[in-house]
Parts: C-alpha cells; sequence; structure tokens
C-alpha cells in the first residue's frame, strides 16, 4: 500500500475531553496509557452475536448497532442515498433501545423497507454524529448512507451454482496475478466494450480480444490462457479517495476504507443504486470463476480513510491506537492505526472476512500492512474461514512497523511466523529485493542485474526462506509468497531502467532477458509465486514509483505489450506450465529432497534429488553475470544425461535439448533447468509448443543483432514485430513474410532487416549508382531546369525535411567524396528561462529521427506563470540535423487561489486550511506551520462560509483541520476550491475542482 505523508495533530482539547470521560474499571490491565484502560472496560461489554447492522424481512428490519458509550442513538430513514437525488425525503427517526449488559441499540421497524436508505444519530459525551452504520451491507452514492438490502435479489443468475472454479488444496498451487479493476479494461486496447471499461463488468467479458480485433486474447481469457489460478484484486471495498458520481478519468488504489463491507460504487454502472454495486461486484467474482480463476480481496483493516470514520463516530476512541498523550499511532503511515487486539474489532475483522467469503464467494485475502494486527486476531481469521472452507488463502503484509499496541499483543509480523497458522503467508521481501534491488534505493541492482551480492538472498528464497540465514524465517513453505513487483513501488521493468538507463517504453533486449531471469526465479521458487498484472509484458508505468493517485493513463494496462512483449508472455507462461507441472516446488512442507547452494561469481544452483515425483532428478542453475559461467552439479557424474526444459530463451515442460555432464555452461544473465533424461523420457511428455524464432539482421553487415524466441501452442496465432529497441539507431528497411501465422510443429524463421540510421542519400537517376549524376539531376530540379518525380523528390530528400534544396545537395557531396554520411539523429532540448533570461528549471532533451514531428510543452513551475507574449515559434515541428533549441520564458507571479469551506453551523468550529507544495527544494509549507491559517468567516457567502486567499506557485496540496479532527490529505490541486464539509473529516466539492 501506499504510506501516506501525513502531518500529525494533537487535538488537544478533544482528546482531554474524551479522556476525562472514561470510567475505567479494569484494574487488572498493566498500563498506564487511559485509552488503553477504557478499551479494556468497554471489551468487557462486547457483543457476541452475528445479527450487527441490519436484518432484512419483508414483514420488518431489525436494525442493532454496538455503541456502549453512547446515551442516545436514532435510526433515520431515507427515500435516497444522498440529498441530491430526484425523490429525496426523510422517511423517519427513530429511537432506538439499549442493552447494558452488550452495549448494543436495537429497534424493529416493521413494513418492508427493501431499498431504504438508513444512518444512526449517536451522542455520546453530549455530542450528536449521524453515522453509517459500520456492519452496513449496501450504501448510496459516495457511501454516506447505508441501505437496507435483500442480499438474495442482488445474486446474478447462477449465482447458486458457482462452481466453475475450484479452489487449490495449498496456497503453494496458487499463482497470483495482482489486478487494479481500472488498470486491468481501462485502455481501449482491452477489446472491453466502451460501457464495461474500468469497471466490475469488465471481468465477465470472457472472449476479448487485442483491440477487438479476435487474434490476441486480452482480460480474463488471457489471464487463464498465461496459466495464473487467482486474480488477487485491489480494494474494491467502499473507498473514499474518489467521487463515485464523478468521471471517469479519476483514479486511487483505493488504500483508504470508508465502508468495509460494501463494494466500491465507482467501478459500478449505477453509484446511486445500493443493489447495483453488489450485483456487480458478484458478476466478477462469478466472470473470473467461470475462466476457473479464483479471486483474492485485498483488505486494509490497518487504518481508515480519516480518523473521523464511522467507527470513530460511532464508539469514539475504542477502535484506534492512541498513544497516552493523545497522539494517534500511526504506523500505517495514514494517521491512524487501528486495534486489531481490541475485542470488537477483532470481532468486526472477522465478520467483515467471513462475510465477503460467504457473500461474494471471495477465495482468498491479501491483509495490507499484516504486520500492525496482532497474531491471535489473524490466527482467529484463519480459523473462521477454516470453517467455511479451509481452502481459502489468506496472505499478508508481515513488515514491522512502530505502533501502540494493547500491552500483551504480538504483532503479525515475518519475526512472529512461528506464533502464527502456517496456513497464513507472508510477502517475502528479502527474495523480492534480491532479485531486483532494494525498493527503498530506485537505482540499486540486484541479482537479475548482476549483483554477485544478491545471490544469497535468491538462494534462501527459493526455498521459500525455510532455512536459517536470512531476514526472517518461514515455518513451512505455505507462508511464503515469492515475487518481485507488485502495486506498490516501480514494476519490474521500469525498475531495470531506472538501476540501468534507457527508456521506459522501449524494448531493451538485456532488460527482457533479465525479466526472464526474475520469472524463472519467481516461478522456480517454493511457496506462492506473485506477480503484478503486466509484469510477463513488461509492464511500465513511466517510472511513477507511486501511482496510487496517478492518471489512469498512467496506471492502466497497455495490452497491446502482449504482441510487442510476446516472447516474455510465452517465457512466464512456460514457467507457470513448469511450477504446477512438477510437484515437489509445491510442497506444503520442508523437504528433504531439497538443497540449494549459491557462490561469490552469482551461481546458483537448486536442486531437488530423487524426489519420489515422475521426474527423480531436477538441477535449476542460475547465472546472473554477463558472461556464461560453468557450474558442477552435486552428486552427479560426467556421465550424467539431462533434458534442458527451461534456458534463457524458452520455458516449459518441453525438451529444448539435451545436455551431458556434471560440469554444464550457463549462458550469461539465463537460467537453465535440467530434468534426469531417464525419467523424464518416462513421463513421455507430448509436444504441443512451437517455436518462432524472430532475427534482427543489420542488412549492411549481415550480423544478427538478436533473435527472440517465441512459443505457443500448435495453431495458436503469433505475431513477430520489429523490435523498438532499434528504433533511434536503425531504420527497419524489409522483413520476411512469414510475420504473422500460427504455430506449427516445424520452427519458424522470422527475420526482419535494419540499415543503421544514416542520411545516407539514394540513387535517383536509376542507373544503380549514387554519384555526380544524381547531384547534377538535383540541382537542375531546384534550378527549375528539370523536374524530377514524387518518387524522385522522396529519395533525394535526404535530411528528411520534407523539402528537396541546396542542404540535400550537400549531404550528396560529402557522400560522393566518401564523407561519413550524417547521422538521422537529433536532439530537441527544451529550455526554461525567467524573465531575465536566468535559468528556472533543468531543460529536457529528446532524442529523435531526424525528419520525426516533434513536440514540446512548457512545465509548471512553482511561483512562475509561463509568458505568453513569448511562446516559442518552434514549439513543435520536424527533427533536424543537430539540435534544435526551443525556449519558453516565464514570469514571477505567485497565483491567488480563493478556497471557500462551509462548515455546518450545528458543529460549532472554525476550520484551518494548511496547504503545502512539493518543489524540486523540498517541501514548501505555504500555510506556515501546521496548524495553517484560521480561515474568515464569509458573510457574502451567508453563515458556516469561511473563506482564505492563498498566495502560492499554483499548484498545492490541502487538509482541513479543527478541534473536529481533520481531511485526508488532498492532493495536487489548483485555483479556487469549494468545500463542503459533511462532518469532521469529509468533503465534497461544491463545484468541480480538477486536479492540476
Amino acid at each position: 500500500m501506499k504510506l501516506k505523508k501525513i502531518t500529525a495533530v494533537v487535538l488537544s482539547a478533544l482528546m482531554v475531553a474524551s479522556a476525562s470521560t472514561m470510567a475505567v474499571t479494569a484494574a487488572d490491565i498493566d498500563s498506564t496509557n487511559p485509552y488503553e484502560q477504557h478499551a479494556a472496560e468497554l471489551d468487557q461489554h462486547a457483543y457476541t452475536g452475528s445479527d450487527l447492522g441490519s436484518t432484512y424481512s419483508q414483514a420488518s428490519t431489525v436494525f442493532k448497532v454496538w455503541a456502549p458509550k453512547a446515551t442516545n442513538v436514532k435510526v433515520n430513514l431515507y427515500a435516497t442515498g444522498s440529498d441530491t437525488e430526484a425523490g429525496a425525503e426523510v422517511l423517519g427517526t427513530y429511537d432506538m433501545t439499549f442493552s447494558q449488559d452488550n452495549g448494543v441499540w436495537e429497534i424493529t421497524v416493521d413494513g418492508d423497507l427493501k431499498n431504504v436508505y438508513y444512518t444512526y444519530s449517536v451522542t455520546t459525551n453530549g455530542v450528536t454524529k449521524e453515522v453509517v452504520d459500520v456492519y452496513a451491507k449496501a450504501v448510496g452514492v459516495e457511501g454516506d448512507r447505508g441501505m437496507v438490502v435483500d442480499l438474495d435479489s442482488t445474486n446474478p443468475e447462477g449465482w447458486d451454482t458457482d462452481s466453475n472454479f475450484t479452489r487449490v488444496a495449498n496456497q503453494t498451487d496458487a499463482n497470483v496475478w495482482e489486478a487494479h479493476i481500472k488498470d486491468f479494461s481501462y485502455d481501449a486496447s482491452s477489446g472491453v466494450s466502451d460501457a464495461n471499461r474500468g469497471k466490475y463488468l469488465a471481468f465477465t467479458e470472457d472472449d476479448t480480444t487485442l483491440n477487438g480485433e479476435g487474434t490476441f486474447k486480452t482480460g480474463t481469457s488471457y489471464i487463464k490462457d498465461v496459466g495464473y489460478n487467482y486474480v488477487q484484486i485491489n480494494p474494491f471495498y467502499d473507498f473514499g479517495s474518489v467521487v463515485e458520481a464523478g468521471d471517469d478519468t479519476q483514479f486511487n488504489w483505493g488504500y483508504d476504507p470508508k465502508n468495509y463491507n460494501a463494494p466500491e460504487g465507482s467501478y459500478s454502472s449505477n453509484p446511486y443504486d445500493g443493489n447495483v454495486r453488489i450485483n456487480e461486484a458478484k458478476q466478477m467474482v462469478q466472470g473470473l470463476h467461470d475462466q476457473g480463476i479464483g479471486v483474492i480481496m485485498d483488505v486494509v483493516y490497518n487504518h481508515t480513510q480519516s480518523r473521523e470514520s464511522w467507527l470513530q463516530q460511532t464508539v469514539p476512541d475504542y477502535y484506534y491506537r492512541i498513544n497516552a498523550d493523545g497522539t494517534w499511532s500511526q504506523g500505517s503511515g495514514c494517521g491512524n492505526d487501528t486495534a486489531s487486539e481490541r475485542a470488537m474489532y477483532r470481532k468486526y475483522m472477522i465478520d467483515s472476512v467471513t462475510y465477503w467469503a460467504k457473500e461474494y464467494h471471495v477465495d482468498g485475502f491479501r491483509f495490507d500492512l499484516m504486520g500492525l494486527h496482532d497474531a491471535e486476531t489473524m490466527n482467529a481469521i484463519r480459523a473462521a474461514l477454516d470453517e467455511i472452507d479451509p481452502d481459502i488463502i489468506m496472505y499478508g503484509e508481515g513488515w514491522s512497523m512502530a505502533s501502540t499496541f494493547d500491552t500483551g499483543a504480538v504483532p503479525a509480523t515475518q519475526a512472529n511466523s512461528d506464533k502464527m497458522s502456517t496456513r497464513i503467508g507472508f510477502f517475502n521481501d528479502q527474495i523480492r529485493d534480491g532479485i531486483k534491488g532494494s525498493v527503498f534505493e530506485a537505482t540499486g541492482k540486484g541479482y537479475i542485474q548482476g549483483s554477485t551480492a544478491s545471490a544469497k538472498a535468491v538462494a534462501l528464497g527459493l526455498g521459500a526462506n525455510t532455512a536459517s540465514g536470512g531476514n526472517w524465517k518461514a515455518q513451512e513453505p505455505e507462508q511464503t509468497v515469492t515475487y518481485d513487483s507488485c502495486h506498490d513501488n516501480a514494476t519490474l521493468y521500469d525498475r531495470l531502467v531506472y538501476s540501468l538507463g534507457g527508456e521506459f517504453n522501449e524494448r531493451n533486449e538485456t532488460y527482457v532477458q533479465m525479466s526472464k531471469l526474475a520469472s524463472s526465479i519467481v516461478f522456480g521458487s517454493q511457496g506462492t509465486g506473485f506477480v503484478l498484472a503486466g509484469e510477463e509484458f513488461a509492464r511500465t508505468k513511466l517510472g511513477d514509483e507511486n501511482s496510487y493517485v496517478s492518471s489512469p493513463d498512467i496506471n492502466k494496462l497497455d495490452w497491446t505489450r502482449i504482441v510487442q512483449y510476446a516472447d516474455v508472455v510465452s517465457y512466464y507462461q512456460g514457467m507457470l506450465e513448469f511450477k504446477n507441472y512438477f510437484d515437489p516446488m509445491r510442497t506444503t512442507t520442508k523437504s528433504d529432497c531439497y538443497t540449494s547452494s549459491y557462490d561469490k561469481k552469482g551461481l546458483i544452483i537448486s536442486q531437488y534429488t530423487d524426489t519420489g515425483f515422475t521426474w527423480d532428478d531436477v538441477v535449476m542453475l542460475y547465472n546472473n553475470s554477463a558472461e556464461a559461467q560453468t557450474a558442477t552439479i552435486p552428486n552427479a557424474d560426467a556421465s550424467a544425461q539431462w533434458v534442458v526444459v527451461v534456458n534463457g530463451d524458452q520455458a516449459g515442460i518441453q525438451k529444448i535439448t539435451e545436455v551431458t555432464g556434471n560440469t554444464i555452461e550457463v549462458p550469461a544473465t539465463s537460467a537453465l533447468f535440467l530434468v534426469d533424461k531417464a525419467s523424464y523420457d518416462a513421463s513421455d511428455i507430448k509436444a504441443d509448443k512451437g517455436i518462432v524464432k524472430v532475427e534482427h539482421i543489420n542488412q549492411t553487415t549481415g550480423e544478427v543483432m538478436s533473435t527472440v524466441t517465441l512459443t505457443g501452442t500448435f495453431g495458436q496465432a503469433y505475431q513477430a514485430m520489429a523490435s523498438s529497441q532499434y528504433d533511434l539507431y536503425y531504420n527497419v528497411v524489409g522483413n520476411s513474410d512469414n510475420t504473422s501465422g500460427t504455430y506449427s510443429k516445424n520452427e519458424t524463421t522470422v527475420k526482419f532487416y535494419y540499415e543503421p540510421n544514416l542520411l545516407t542519400p539514394k540513387d535517383v537517376t536509376g542507373d544503380g549508382v549514387v554519384n555526380m549524376k544524381d547531384i547534377i539531376a538535383i540541382q537542375k530540379h531546384i534550378a527549375k531546369i528539370d523536374t524530377m518525380t514524387e518518387e524522385q523528390i522522396a529519395l533525394a530528400d535526404t535530411n528528411r525535411d520534407g523539402i528537396v534544396n541546396m542542404a540535400d545537395v550537400i549531404l550528396y557531396q560529402k557522400h560522393v567524396a566518401k564523407f561519413t554520411d550524417e547521422s538521422g539523429i537529433g536532439t530537441v532540448t527544451t529550455n526554461y528561462f525567467d524573465a531575465d533570461g536566468k535559468q528556472i528549471a533543468d531543460s529536457t532533451v529528446q532524442k529523435l529521427k531526424v525528419g520525426d514531428n516533434y513536440t514540446t510543452s512548457a512545465q509548471k513551475i512553482n511561483f512562475y506563470n509561463v509568458d505568453e507574449a513569448k511562446l516559442p515559434a518552434n514549439a513543435t515541428g520536424k527533427v533536424k540535423i543537430g539540435n534544435i533549441s526551443v525556449d519558453y520564458y516565464y514570469n514571477f507571479e505567485a497565483v491567488q487561489s480563493e478556497i471557500h469551506v462551509y462548515v455546518p453551523t450545528e458543529q460549532t468550529w472554525v476550520p484551518n486550511f494548511y496547504a503545502w507544495e512539493e518543489t524540486p527544494s523540498g517541501t514548501v509549507q505555504d500555510t506556515g506551520a501546521w496548524p495553517g491559517k484560521t480561515m474568515t468567516p464569509d458573510t457574502e457567502l451567508g453563515d458556516g462560509w469561511y473563506s482564505y486567499t492563498l498566495s502560492n506557485g499554483g499548484n498545492y496540496n490541502w487538509i482541513i483541520n479543527g478541534k473536529s479532527g481533520q481531511t485526508a490529505d488532498q492532493k495536487n490541486y489548483s485555483g479556487n476550491l469549494w468545500i463542503y464539509m459533511k462532518n469532521g473529516t469529509t468533503v465534497d466539492h461544491v463545484d468541480t475542482n480538477p486536479p492540476a
């Protein structure tokens, strides 16, 4: 998850007031923290029933809410989910009855309340808050009202027989593809219908193809075809960071929970109707099940969107860890840590997870920042899921983080793996960083980039970290999730570009080879295999390392890359086939048949001996060196015969070649998987994969610059492409006539021919040579003595500027005189100056082919505005020989933004406005130190309105705060702002306020 930078705030007046009301009777609690004592006292009134929330029948609806410190609770009924909808009205308000024994307020309202919206008005310490039921299973638009729901009526057709997916018996049998609902289908290349792109229903379209052209599978059929059997879906409970009824360009990962037990509305076709999001979320699960793919739900119980959550407003200061001095524990980095060790939040987590498992048929759960929960709660969740189905998967982030746990609580971290069920997995950050380098050092290198120091971490990870000597030790392989990338941090391919240089959106054959090596490690390891969606086609976010709130265009899956990187896709597919076939790799327990070793040169040997499986001996060799290395196989003799099933180009279970001996050469930056020949032959594996070799040839020298190997099932379509790696320095001048076709038993070779990208004059006279005759013909054309044909003009335009003139003649003259031809690469340098000509930002340089079109744009620079009167005439144009300088000029001017905030008069507090901006030189506090500037009542706008004029560089981040709390960080805004405070921390925008 994204660890947000948040400004700590101590609302001392509020905390002191809350602390003074605590009736601490739990004398046996060995703690001086009054908040912990307060929670312990409330735990004595914990409710054990399974009927909190609204329980619907046609005859009546029962409402129950646990609020043991409340002095009054009412249920409010509404016709709609918001006051802005047609037909909005209050249907009634009813007093609820309190049970002192269990702290539950209850009422039964007669009549059929199906689809009626509701809230609770909870009065505690003399303050009344209107809140959404924390157990609400359906909500209205923006999640500000719960809804009474007949869950049976939300089931899609066939839901009762949703049985097309069989859960794996062991977590080690799972291979997980992590996806975000909007990323998955936002791009038109997905082939998903316009109406469903970026929505739940995209997962119901089971026959999508690239650009809808019918050839290459995309979407769920692609996932199935590659071999993943589970999709982990980023949060799809109701979160608070997007406007559900807003436009489709909004984006957020969703790690800011608002209503835990209802689906997010922005992914539905109608966020106003609480039934629709439920039905469509179920259809999403059903659609994946129909493809034989399980659903793992990403859940975030460790923090909420803000401190003024429905949990906090219902039972103040109970559900969160608060330090003795009133400051909030925030190991999550999000301003609040929930307290899983407390009875009613532990119950809440169990109830919530089991609800999703039963009602939505969810097949597994990934726990965000699991180390902020306690081990007892996680084990209790495992036990509760086992009662439903022991094959439901469970894993999480077991990082150690500073949080104020209650006395005696044991964090659910890697270090405490021995205190947790062996069927609760931990993400293995040691092998993650071992493979590609630490996620905290963008330019750092790991094993696949050649770091020999990383060999140990990889060798341990291949055995699921069950051996001693690592940063942490798993008790069994099921406790390990092996991965190299996820939604956090840079994608694998972007990380390679960061650490080694190059362009994010350009194919680099070295990085492709490293990606394949990474795949051979992830799926050559014990434990649960896991990848970020699109890793297998070299997914890029153009270097964005933290895209949690970046645009959908940055985050989306570009499905065209399944063709551009078809060799990587087929390699991952082959590795999945290997792992799924070779049972010992999916062992749930530490195996005596497995050993691993590594040396100082980065050579790793991972070996299975006398496995008792179809294959007796399997040796997996890894070489991260830029040169071939020789490996000596332990306990093998010189006559040993081996079948190669995985090498640097191909992967799977089909024979590639055979080798003999106990000393084997492993090619550079490659894996080599060997199976003893006798047992391989006995396994009688049938060849069903065809091979297409794509050669990229320098036509001038005849050199094969690189070869790409594509593999696919017989009869499956292939499409070979020229390599984008050569786009800048070469020109494609030809290819064989078999660039597309189908895989067959016979190996196919496709050839692309390239010439260096030079401005080499062409023969315009047709005599087969470039000489003075061509120069004379061009000069006569320029002098209008003779006229050349259109074809001749195109040949003569050597500098690619669209015209034939003396510049072309000079290039011909140099060529005839045997000077080296000019490079066909030009540069465009964009500069940024103030009014005095002083550079105020780093120049940007584009390398492009001469003759290509270029475009530039002005940067947004804090405290400067572009001088519109001096916009460069050459902001766009054609690339020429040499360099083109494009200069933008700016005037210094602080931007004035009017901030208007409405606080409902019953809240009786004055808002502070805190704003800051991130600049190249660091953070600038535009409104001074926290808590910022107190806003001024605006009588012209009316009661409850406050205003403030912000003077800054134009872009800003902001927080509204006051005695009732603070909003979450609001990032990257510009211009005037109109805010409506619905409660202490929930904001609504009166006018649209598009991010800058």
